[in-house]
């Protein structure tokens, strides 16, 4: 017997914008990117141009992994990748539907 996919929850404007408020509430935020799963920036508090670039950069990076965390073990998903430099911290979340990116200023 062959067991259906789990079906994906939707994530609508309201979900996002809510999404995107939390995010903004807490301390030591630099930006904050929400894309859509086509890969487009639908909010953000950086600049049209620069959200795009910045996506552009990290989804490289992001499929960089998961082609990495498959060939350990294909069954294994990203959950969460953490990227620390001296000053900033960036987090990404891929969701079904969105991908959340935040940059914050590190603990010093």
């Amino acid at each position: 017997m062959i067991k259906a996919s789990p079906e994906k929850p939707r994530r609508t404007l309201q979900y996002v914008e809510e999404a995107f408020r939390q995010i903004e509430k807490k301390k030591n935020i630099r930006d904050i990117v929400i894309v859509n799963e086509s890969g487009h920036p639908v909010k953000s508090t950086m600049e049209f141009k620069s959200s795009v670039k910045f996506v552009g950069l990290f989804q490289e990076l992001q499929g960089r992994i998961e082609r990495g965390i498959e060939h350990i073990d294909p069954t294994d998903e990203l959950l969460m990748l953490r990227v620390r430099t001296k000053s900033h911290e960036v987090l990404l979340v891929p969701d079904s539907k969105i991908t959340i990116i935040v940059v914050q200023n590190a603990d010093k």
